[in-house]
């Protein structure tokens, strides 16, 4: 009894093993590969067909019980599936209905890591071939069912996942080939503007960039990264802000700078001028607020690319700032800007831009006295920044044209003779802590020109004041200061006791 039962499921096995291979001639299964089903090129792999092993002896030995029941299922399973599949097929239903009907659920995440997902790309490619006026895709069959921006950002995450890579990537080729969308489309679909300047740093950058050789490969068209991103973060300043942002992050430098560069020669190209840069990034309110600004640090970058293009015209970021807000304010932010650590290393650079362009011109010492308006402070100058940036330029003049001329001879084509003397005077009286260790030695040069030119004290009131020598008792009270300050300069420079009455008449 027991052997005629084994052998009534060997023979319903082995019958139902033939049902399966004569099945399969109709529908075969696909491996991850055949997942591509375009409507202009369905792929039709063709599951191996297994031979009926020879029946012998140890073939015999080892198909035991648990071996056969395993077959029947199998081979039960395998029916099951065939008869679904050409159940659909019979009643035309659709991609979204077969896919609900394989209950892959409702995160994308999960269904592409399942293996029903070759079952659903099995059935789109039966389907093409049932139904070639009607052609489906696997890629169109989850967008529709799960939402464009769910599926592009799953397919990105996937992508890192060893065991789904090869489904991933055809999927992805085939949404680049689906796709209907604009690259601006695309931007908002991956959702990068949510990222910031991460975005450079994130794989659905990836897909962005494959979209972008894609379209422009079927259309000739001439899209790239550096428009996507000037539209998806709402503007040309809006970009150059966020890549100047990256810049300072390991991860996204590399393509932040690749973007800059690109959005530069995209200015270039379409001709911008260094002022038009200023207003693009906007730039071009408030000099202070300026000075603060990252994209102060674009402008600059576009202007040396601008001069290398225009070497008969080279421009400066100092002379477009100067051009846009004057002089004045401008030397005057500079000097507000030098005091604070965010902007320190941006106003160096400017101001150095801005002695290169002074000498460039042909700007002279007197004229960059007059400039800076250092006549208009009197004794305070001492202690102004502008005295630096006088100084600066002598010094930037000398090296440039061998130069010997020194910041005294500056102040006293400047100010005057006289007047300088008065100011070093009063500044040595009033000013504090280093504007006073400044006049000091200005002072004791002023005093040995002096001495080198044959004065003395009354020589002082007489020459410089203006004093008659037979008047000497009329002198001011600064003409007097100045004069005995000379002479306590004078005595020790001689070693000396040079007392000299005023002669009456």
């Amino acid at each position: 009894m027991r052997l005629t039962s084994f052998l009534v499921l060997a023979t319903t096995a082995l019958l139902a093993f033939v049902d399966i291979v004569s099945a399969e001639t109709t529908i075969t299964r696909n491996t991850p590969a055949a997942i591509h089903s375009n409507s202009d090129n369905v792929n039709e792999l063709s599951a191996p067909k297994r031979m009926l092993r020879t029946h012998d002896e140890d073939y015999e030995e080892r198909a035991g019980p648990e071996k056969l029941t395993g077959l029947i299922t199998s081979g039960a399973a395998k029916m099951a599936d065939s008869d679904m599949l050409n159940s659909h097929l019979l009643l035309k239903t659709n991609g979204v209905q077969f896919l609900k009907e394989l209950k892959l659920g409702d995160d994308i995440a999960t269904a592409l890591q399942s293996s029903k997902m070759d079952t659903l790309a099995t059935y789109v490619n039966l389907f093409n071939k049932k139904h070639p006026d009607s052609k489906i895709s696997v890629i169109r069959t989850l967008t529709a069912h799960y939402g464009d921006d769910a599926v592009a950002r799953a397919l990105v995450v996937a992508t890192e996942n060893g065991n789904t890579v090869e489904r991933v990537s055809q999927l992805r080729r085939d949404q680049l080939v689906d796709c209907q969308k604009s690259v601006d489309d695309v931007f908002n679909l991956l959702k990068l503007r949510d990222n910031d300047y991460a975005a450079l740093s994130t794989r659905k950058l990836e897909v962005l960039e494959d979209y972008i050789r894609f379209v422009n490969t079927k259309t000739n068209g001439q899209e790239s990264l550096a428009k996507a991103f000037t539209a998806g973060f709402g503007g040309e300043r809006n970009v150059a802000l966020i890549l100047r942002a990256a810049t300072t992050d390991t991860f996204a430098r590399k393509k932040a700078l690749e973007l800059e560069d690109s959005l530069i020669k995209l200015w270039l190209s379409s001709g911008y001028k260094p002022e038009r840069v200023l207003k693009t990034l906007r730039l071009d309110k408030d000099i202070t607020r300026a000075l603060k600004n990252v994209n102060l640090w674009t402008l600059g970058k576009y202007i040396t690319a601008f001069n290398t293009n225009h070497p008969n015209n080279k421009m400066s970021t100092f002379g477009t700032l100067t051009a846009h807000y004057g002089d004045d304010a401008v030397s005057e932010a500079l000097r507000s800007a030098m005091r604070a650590l965010d902007t320190k290393k941006m106003a160096i650079r400017l101001q150095t831009e801005q002695l290169d362009d002074w000498f460039t011109s042909g700007t002279s010492v007197d004229d960059v006295f007059n400039l800076l308006k250092l006549g208009d402070d009197g004794f305070a100058f001492i202690s102004s920044p502008k005295l630096d940036r006088l100084d600066d330029y002598i010094k930037f003049v000398n090296s440039k044209a061998s130069g010997q001329t020194t910041l005294l001879q500056a102040l006293k084509s400047g100010f005057g003779e006289r007047e300088l003397a008065v100011n070093l005077v009063q500044a040595n009286t009033y000013a504090r802590g280093s504007a006073g260790a400044k006049a000091k030695p200005l002072q004791e040069a002023q005093f040995t020109q002096w001495l080198d030119e044959g004065y003395d004290s009354i020589s002082v009131l007489t020459k410089l004041f203006k004093v008659d020598e037979t008047k000497l008792n009329t002198a001011s009270m600064m003409g007097e200061t100045v004069a005995s300050q000379f002479k306590q300069f004078y005595e020790k420079a001689n070693g000396v006791s040079t007392k000299v009455e005023p002669r009456r008449s």
